[in-house]
């Protein structure tokens, strides 16, 4: 259109007022919407109105570190929906991309936790909603956040080395650790201040496929063992007789407590006691029903009882024994069932290390350790319950509705008369009897896998190897509780060799369930070294503890190793160690896990 083909002047005037009339509020709301937008972020702007591309975002992502300075290189993210969503969030650092995702069940007006992050890292996180219904996705503009740095490698953080990784030939998952401290010495000769540095300080560590950490927990009590929960929360022993569920923010779920143990309540106000015991100690265990099983060692006071291992003429004494009880409590802390090794066992058949100071550097002066239970756990499958007693060197199945003796996995050697028919046989090639073991497990084949320290080698009173001369490993047996024979399927070393482990204690074995490789840990690795004694009591020698040593993490295909421990395919292979070689690292035990995620993927 041309100028000269306009109306008249008036007309035309009276169309320029029409204009401003119809086009003025439109002009003043553009005014307004740009000072409102001046400023903000791209995310900001994308949330929009409602009815808007991008209404399904109320208030707009955004992502804080983990107020909770347990687990420092968590985050959380924090924005709310005009109606339920489903939550994706991608992070990459730009090596590697995690994509989570959420429920409705999660509110994220109340926090999601975002973790699974490498330390010191910049990362990109972008966040997804869609409606239940699926018609509607929004997504926010990419966020950046920068994780914190590990501590520095000393007192509160080991070294790590990665000598082997191999992620596409390891199981899936994340490699949980219960990691723990000490000074150099025997804890006997310890000052409370040592013994504080040992006792008042703890990790939880995770590593990813490469051996990176991507989440770690301080505890402020010595951790034992450790267990990952379906609903992702981590369950896990306090050295000071407590069991707690921690989510993966470090929020104590609950908590629990021996009522009389020896250092009163603790702190937290909602703590709740299991009345009657002593203890609460080492693996804790959730079973199917949602009860959790634990060991209570409570003490007796026996009369005529040894004052040697080496011995048996020795004089006996009036002795305080402690004994295990497997408790089944229930979130209230109520026993649902009990099984008092007491009522089961022989006290006369004490085992190498029953004189030690085990219980009196725990809060228990002048304590013998008959049975030292340290690990429990469900067989489903039979309703029986497994436990090993390191000091009677045995594995035991127990019919949960009967509390009868099923089996008992042990060397056969001075064993109640009534006790002998439960007895397991070995049968085939390459079968040792496991000694000082820990922490058995059935796997999904209906196989018992255990971590054997294989100590001693021996039963009071007859002579021990000294730690130069054994070694320990991870082990699976098959068992036919028919015939009650025992067969050796697989172990990580057959024979001492300078790569072997002498772990004197703790460790943990898995066979993985969906590579089938074996995760072994061992909890420490004692040198090799001639004269060296077990004994904290014997002054002659040098002690276990004397010496440098470090915690490794392996993984290994299953491919079946020959009597010279070859053709072994190690695919992860990690150890922990202070590098200026003053503090003790150990494992204490540890699981691959999936993701620390009920529902989730990596990409």
């Amino acid at each position: 259109m041309t100028f000269s083909t306009w109306p008249s002047a008036i007309t035309f005037h009276t169309f320029l007022k029409l204009l401003v009339v119809l086009f003025l509020p439109f002009l003043v709301l553009l005014g307004s919407c740009s000072q409102n937008n001046a400023g903000k972020t791209e995310t900001e702007q994308l949330a929009g109105a409602e009815g808007s591309p991008q209404s399904l975002f109320k208030l707009l992502p955004s992502v804080v570190q983990n107020p909770n300075p347990r687990v420092p290189l968590a985050a959380v993210l924090t924005f709310s929906a005009r109606q339920p969503v489903n939550v994706r969030v991608t992070i990459s650092d730009g090596k590697r991309q995690q994509v989570i995702e959420f429920d409705t069940t999660h509110d994220p007006s109340l926090g999601l936790p975002l973790v699974g992050m490498r330390a010191g890292r910049e990362h990109k996180i972008v966040v997804e909603i869609q409606s239940v219904d699926g018609e509607k996705m929004n997504r926010s503009a990419e966020i950046t956040y920068v994780t914190p740095p590990l501590p520095a490698m000393g007192k509160k953080f080991p070294t790590i080395d990665v000598k082997t990784s191999k992620p596409a030939e390891m199981e899936p998952g994340i490699t949980l650790l219960s990691v723990r401290r000490r000074g150099f010495g025997r804890a006997i000769w310890m000052s409370k201040t040592q013994l504080k540095f040992s006792r008042e300080f703890s990790l939880l560590l995770a590593l990813d496929n490469e051996g990176e950490v991507i989440w770690y927990y301080e505890s402020d009590a010595r951790i034992a063992g450790v267990d990952h929960l379906e609903n992702g929360n981590i369950l896990f022993q306090l050295g000071d007789y407590r069991t707690v569920i921690i989510d993966v923010l470090g929020n104590k779920v609950q908590e629990w407590y021996a009522e009389k143990r020896p250092y009163g309540k603790p702190e937290n106000v909602n703590a709740i006691p299991i009345k009657g015991i002593q203890t609460l100690h080492h693996q804790p265990h959730q079973m199917p029903n949602g009860h959790f099983l634990s060991f209570a060692a409570n003490a007796r006071v026996i009369e005529n009882y040894y004052t040697s291992e080496t011995d048996p003429n020795a004089p006996r004494a009036t002795q305080t024994v402690m004994g295990d009880t497997i408790i089944e409590f229930d979130k209230n802390g109520n026993i649902i069932w009990s099984w008092n090794a007491f009522d089961y066992l022989d006290t006369s058949r004490i085992g190498y290390n029953t004189l030690d100071a085990y219980w009196p550097t725990r809060g228990f002066p002048n304590h013998l350790d008959w049975t030292h239970a340290n690990g429990v756990t469900y067989d489903e499958k039979r309703d029986a319950i497994l436990i090993s007693l390191r000091v009677q060197d045995a594995i035991i199945s127990i019919d949960r509705e009967t509390k009868e003796i099923n089996w008992i996995l042990g060397v056969h050697s001075d064993w109640r008369d009534d006790l002998k028919s439960k007895l397991l046989t070995p049968i085939g090639d390459n079968f040792r009897w496991p000694y000082h073991g820990h922490n058995p497990r059935v796997t999904k084949q209906d196989t018992i896998v255990i971590y054997d320290n294989g100590i001693l080698q021996a039963r009071p009173f007859d002579d021990f190897l000294p730690p130069d001369k054994t070694f320990s490993r991870g082990v699976e047996f098959d068992i036919d509780e028919t015939a009650m024979t025992i067969r050796q399927l697989w172990a990580s070393d057959h024979k001492l060799t300078p790569d072997t482990c002498n772990g004197w204690a703790m460790g943990d074995a898995h066979r993985l369930p969906i590579t089938d490789n074996m995760l072994i840990i061992d909890a420490l690795c004692v040198p090799q070294i001639e004269g060296i004694s077990y004994d904290q009591y014997d002054t002659s020698k040098r002690s276990t503890d004397d010496f440098p040593y470090r915690p490794r993490i392996r993984e290994y295909k299953r491919n079946d190793t020959d009597d010279n421990n070859v053709n072994k395919d190690m695919v992860f292979n990690v150890e922990l160690y202070d590098s200026d070689e003053l503090i003790l690292w150990q494992v204490y035990g540890g699981m691959r896990i999936p993701s620390f995620y009920v529902k989730n993927k990596d990409e």
